[in-house]
């Protein structure tokens, strides 16, 4: 605690009236995070690294107060977190995501009426299919060289069982299904998420599809047995850009969310392997990369600065180091999460709450305090700052990067 007490003083400079608003929530450092995910039935279905845990959600409709019933936003939903435990505390819900991954793997972790006996034969009939040949190869990620990628007979089994799997009348059994081979794809292959980026390492002694599929299943299934139905409440899920939300104007309670970091990763390479058995094509996954949100070089960026966050930009991006300029993707970032701030205050009710977890950057030359952008975005589109909860301060892991002050990973609370 002491260290963390020293690096949250260390990254204030003193020099922006929102830092009075900074409180140390180091309770909140590990559920910002994945971590607590890895052993709860259903959260863990899918290993999505930048997302939060239920727990956080939970604690944070209680903490401001946010009468059951209510319905929860969550524009940014990657794999469904918010949405499954808004619904698990009595709550409606609806979540957007501009990748198709993120969708479909919420739809699954949401679903409650799925024919369980139907399933374990399914699983059952899946499991014991003998070796075929598939009619169709897996997708080319041209980024990744997928021979080296996949051992031969991964690259035969995965699609194999895919096509058995479509083959599946019952919706629900079939994406629950998909569901599982999605989730050891990578287990399945010799890539290494490393970071922001995937790797490839020979990975000795890899399980073969058939095996990890099988008792990926198997844990599902018994997890869903377990499943407590939530009557009353619903939850949907559609694919949508943040940007832009189909909603309509004051139709939501509370916005609980985390949008993509300032730290140039771009998820539809980092989730390649899992996007390629939901698309057709690596165009698909290409188009996609243009529309994602500007925090990673390779989407689609304007020219121009937006005039209403000038004095944003200016204030909470700041050099360190003479002689470096501002990189296009910064403006971007910035610019994007403006337009989405700007949906969320739209689409809350008056006096609706909302919980941005985002994370500062260290880039070369420059730090860019996102949490006091942020927060200042919320309060010239009307909103009030109630609070900054700052849940882990660290210094930047990136090398070749100076290091004048440590990052915070802050959520930012607003009222409307």
């Amino acid at each position: 605690m002491r260290d963390f007490d020293r690096l949250f003083r260390e990254s204030v400079t003193g020099a922006n009236q929102l830092e009075k608003k900074l409180s140390p929530r180091f309770e909140y450092a590990d559920l910002v995070t994945f971590k607590e995910n890895k052993k709860v039935p259903i959260y863990n279905w899918f290993y999505y690294k930048e997302g939060f845990s239920g727990s956080f959600v939970k604690n944070a409709l209680q903490e401001l107060h946010i009468p059951k019933g209510s319905t929860v936003l969550d524009p940014f939903c990657g794999a469904g977190n918010t949405l499954l435990a808004a619904k698990q505390s009595g709550y409606n819900s609806v979540g957007f995501d501009i990748l198709p991954l993120g969708v479909f793997v919420s739809r699954v972790k949401l679903e409650e009426d799925c024919n369980l006996n139907n399933l374990e034969k399914e699983i059952r009939r899946i499991s014991s299919l003998k070796f075929g040949e598939p009619k169709t190869k897996l997708v080319d990620i041209k980024f990744i060289d997928m021979r080296r990628a996949f051992s031969r007979y991964a690259r035969n089994d995965v699609p194999f069982f895919r096509e058995k799997i479509m083959e599946i009348e019952d919706e629900k059994i079939r994406n629950f299904m998909l569901l599982g081979l999605i989730s050891i794809v990578g287990e399945a292959s010799n890539v290494k998420k490393d970071g922001g980026v995937l790797r490839i390492v020979h990975k000795q002694h890899l399980p073969p599809v058939r095996y990890l599929l099988k008792n990926r299943l198997k844990r599902m299934f018994k997890d869903l047995k377990k499943i407590e139905k939530h009557p009353g409440t619903s939850s949907r899920v559609f694919q949508g850009d943040a940007r832009s939300l189909d909603l309509e104007d004051e139709s939501v309670d509370v916005c609980i969310t985390s949008p993509p970091y300032l730290n140039f990763v771009d998820y539809t390479k980092l989730y390649a392997l899992e996007l390629s058995l939901l698309v057709s094509s690596n165009n698909e996954i290409l188009e996609l990369r243009k529309k994602s949100m500007k925090s990673h070089i390779s989407a689609k960026h304007e020219n121009e600065m937006n005039y209403k966050i000038d004095k944003i930009f200016e204030k909470n991006v700041i050099s360190v180091s003479p002689g470096y300029g501002i990189p296009e993707v910064v403006h971007g970032y910035l610019r994007d999460l403006y337009e989405s701030v700007a949906e969320i205050h739209r689409v809350l009710k008056p006096d609706g709450k909302a919980v941005l977890v985002i994370g500062n950057a260290a880039l070369p030359g420059i730090t860019v305090d996102v949490d006091l952008a942020l927060a200042e975005m919320g309060a010239d589109l009307g909103m009030e700052v109630k609070d900054i909860w700052v849940a882990n301060v660290r210094w930047a892991d990136v090398h070749g990067i100076s290091k004048p002050r440590p990052v915070r990973e802050s959520c930012i609370v607003l009222e409307k």
